[in-house]
């Protein structure tokens, strides 16, 4: 099975064949398609070399969003009743949280990764789970390693722990220039995380179980996020003092990753400082500035952008001057050329060891 493989009614009818396994050791005997509906599925299953079989009714959605769920569950429920059998759902991914609820609800469900529990009253229970999520595309976000949902990840790798969802969406909303993720765009990442191994839920807390892999994720997933306009200048008073930036509460800035690699490590840096700014005419006029029509002759490029993370969880030092986080500064140069990928290699293993101390 390939994650890029597009999930399709049909693609999840197809593996509901006669000898194909249910969920190992369980083997699907007979297997009649009355329509093209999932609903209308119903399968003898056993266990591998056993004759007696069990009949189960399913519901299929190639989604598995918590609305497909429930409707899956409820109607796989009816199909059992009117029908007679056990129900049993069939969506494209099946995290422990949604096995749990199944077999709360003796309610049977498989997915296309390998999970699931098949369930018959005062017989049998089989249960598999731990298998990660190869259909992405059919998550509730989009994708949850970019954008604000990306703010998120960033903001569990510098503090793995959290006692409550509103916790977390409130320091994510403390640490961001620009307008951070709403709850529920923070619950609903969460949700997705979860199905993909990458944290804990237990009651309310939250707790990040795999910064190696989510770290690799949101490199994975990055992009340089399109800007709008950028102009190269010159200070026309002495040294530039980006503090004065700050002189107003409706501008977002910081220094590019590019630009604040030097806060992180020790190396060479040459050129015009890179300077993300969310309104190019107001950062104009909180400086002293000159146009430069030749880039190597400018002290400093403003980047206009609204790009939510170049201006999130950004370091500031004695000056007022806004840095790149860590995480910006290592997928910038991630990115970039040999000798900056070179420099990327440090700042990652700096992060991983930052999360485990």
């Amino acid at each position: 099975m390939d994650e890029n493989t597009k999930v399709t009614p049909q693609f999840m009818l197809d593996r509901l064949r006669s000898g194909e396994p249910l969920l190992p050791p369980l083997v699907i005997r007979h297997a009649s398609f009355e329509s093209e509906r999932a609903g209308d599925v119903l399968l003898e299953v056993a266990f591998n070399g056993a004759a007696d079989t069990e009949r189960f009714t399913v519901e299929c959605k190639i989604r598995y969003t918590k609305d497909d769920f429930r409707q899956a569950t409820q109607q796989a429920a009816n199909n059992a009743k009117q029908r007679g059998g056990n129900p049993l759902i069939f969506l494209p991914y099946l995290s422990p949280d949604r096995l749990a609820e199944l077999e709360s609800m003796a309610v049977s469900g498989i997915d296309l990764c390998g999970n699931g529990i098949v369930y018959v009253p005062n017989r049998f229970c089989v249960v598999r789970t731990g298998q990660p999520n190869r259909y992405p595309d059919s998550r509730p976000v989009a994708n949850p390693f970019r954008g604000r949902s990306g703010l998120v990840a960033r903001m569990l790798i510098e503090k793995p722990n959290w006692q409550t969802l509103s916790e977390l969406t409130e320091a994510i909303a403390k640490h961001a220039q620009l307008k951070g993720p709403s709850l529920s765009q923070v619950s609903k990442t969460i949700s997705a995380y979860a199905e993909e191994l990458l944290l804990i839920k237990e009651g309310n807390t939250i707790r990040l179980a795999d910064p190696i892999r989510m770290l690799d994720q949101l490199g994975k997933n990055w992009r340089v996020n399109p800007s709008g306009r950028n102009r190269f200048y010159r200070s026309s008073k002495g040294p530039l003092k980006l503090s004065g930036l700050s002189n107003s509460t409706r501008l977002a800035w910081a220094l590019t990753g590019e630009s604040s690699v030097t806060r992180y490590y020790t190396i060479a840096q040459g050129g015009p400082l890179r300077v993300a700014v969310s309104d190019l005419k107001l950062a104009e006029s909180l400086l002293s500035l000159m146009p430069e029509s030749v880039p190597s002759f400018a002290d400093i490029v403003l980047i206009e952008t609204q790009d939510d993370a170049a201006f999130f969880a950004n370091q500031q030092d004695e000056d007022g001057v806004r840095y790149a986080s860590r995480i910006q500064t290592w997928l910038e140069l991630n990115a970039g050329d040999a000798r900056q990928r070179e420099t990327a290699k440090d700042l990652y293993q700096s992060i991983i060891k930052a999360t485990k101390a």
